[in-house]
């Protein structure tokens, strides 16, 4: 090859842009069905606009498809239809990288600094790449859960700073979905390091499920459980709909209209990147409108602090009245978790009333304040105390780990929050 082609095809290569995405359900079990239909959902909008399969990296526990409480073994569905009306699988063709006990804090750190350390596929991208991390899960003040584990606030955003240290990006934009999910980001995203990020939620509530019981039918078949969420929703349909002139601002503000039960809300590099094209970060401008489906109510929401207990209530209200075995089991599974949410209820008010009656605190303030959440540190030791000394923390418990966060901003003192913990399930 001639010296000046050679040069001209380094060239090339050196400033072509090329588009990647982080895709992440963090949850596992048949009653967070909704996660890994969205995430799936987001893969299937990347590779329909012409994202290669090797730019995208998938996370997902992968338990629900093949479960034996998906009545349609091994395809998922992130809206119903009316019976005669086949859904939209979007679990076909959904590669997933990272799967079971590989989906962890650790690996999703690993995979957006490109460190090889992770156990499988990794960002290699470059400073003219543009970035898209969805991640879909639960979540509390100042963290995202993990099947195992937890992702604070503090790590996510020095794993950013890093990637913009490195020149990993051009652009990032961050699509998250979580209770609290606002915590992530408000006064620890920089607005100058070309991030977007929009959450769910502020930093104060819940996020919602969306096409949940009654309205969870694929084809006259009940799923009985959520089988979307609600922002993650309102933002893919608007993407499937294949709008090429959408900004990102101008999709934020679609989604923010259409998420009722929450505030969504957006950080970063609001002003700087608002205008820039949307299918820019999820299509390489080729955004294509998916076939159309006719559309169907979001009416049926629920708080995401409570669709395992609505997913367990609809099978058993929907289960076979002869089949006595069955039913029974569901039965004794709803009341478990009836029980296991009368417990988390009790032990961390007990906890608040200990610490705070150590400190002479005002009790109101560590069970309804909203304290921005800072002391990292306190927030991982008290959480690792109460695993260890109490119980796991369920999806439904998550909504008390704001009391662990208002003790340890209340307080200023580890010791005192794990010492009221450990008192009250000794």
């Amino acid at each position: 090859m001639p010296l000046a082609l050679l040069l001209a095809a380094f060239a090339l290569k050196a400033t072509s842009a090329d588009n990647y995405a982080v895709l992440v359900a963090g949850s596992s079990g048949y009653s967070n069905y909704r996660h890994q239909a969205d995430v799936c959902h987001a893969y299937q909008i990347l590779i329909r606009n012409g994202v290669p399969a090797d730019n995208i990296i998938t996370m997902s526990y992968d338990d629900v498809a093949g479960s034996s409480e998906n009545p349609f073994p091994g395809k998922l569905f992130n809206k119903p239809t009316e019976e005669g009306t086949p859904g939209v699988d979007v679990y076909d063709g959904c590669v997933i990288d990272y799967k079971g006990s590989e989906v962890t804090p650790k690996n999703f750190i690993a995979v957006l600094k490109g460190d090889s350390s992770a156990s499988g596929k990794v960002l290699k991208s470059g400073s003219n790449d543009k970035v898209f991390i969805n991640f879909v899960d639960h979540g509390a003040p100042g963290l995202v859960a993990f099947p195992s584990g937890y992702l604070h606030a503090d790590e996510l955003n020095s794993a950013l700073k890093y990637m913009n240290e490195n020149n990993m990006y051009s652009e990032l934009v961050f699509y998250l979905e979580a209770c609290e999910s606002g915590s992530m980001f408000d006064g620890l995203l920089p607005d100058n390091i070309k991030i977007y990020a929009t959450t769910a939620a502020n930093g104060k509530e819940s996020s919602w499920g969306t096409y949940c019981p009654p309205s969870s039918k694929v084809d006259g078949k009940e799923l009985n459980t959520c089988l979307g969420d609600l922002y993650s929703v309102n933002w893919m349909e608007d993407a499937d709909r294949g709008n090429t002139t959408e900004t990102l601002e101008g999709q934020y503000e679609i989604v923010k209209d259409e998420t009722s039960k929450s505030h969504v809300m957006e950080y970063g590099a609001v002003s700087t990147m608002g205008s820039d094209l949307a299918d820019g970060f999820w299509g390489a401008l080729t955004a294509k409108a998916v076939k159309k489906t006719p559309p169907v109510s979001k009416e049926f929401l629920v708080d995401s602090r409570d669709v395992a207990l609505q997913t367990f209530y609809s099978q058993y209200i929907n289960a076979d009245a002869m089949d006595i075995q069955s039913r029974n089991e569901l039965a004794d599974k709803l009341i478990s978790e009836i029980q296991l949410r009368q417990f988390a209820d009790t032990t961390f008010l007990n906890i608040a009333k200990t610490a705070m009656a150590e400190n002479n605190g005002i009790l109101e303030n560590a069970l309804n304040g909203h304290y921005a959440p800072k002391s990292f540190d306190c927030h991982r030791a008290a959480i690792q105390a109460y695993e260890q000394q109490c119980a796991v923390i369920t999806d439904y418990a998550l909504k008390h780990v704001g009391i662990l966060v208002n003790l340890c901003e209340i307080t200023k003192d580890t010791a005192t929050v794990v010492k009221a913990v450990k008192a009250t399930c000794a």
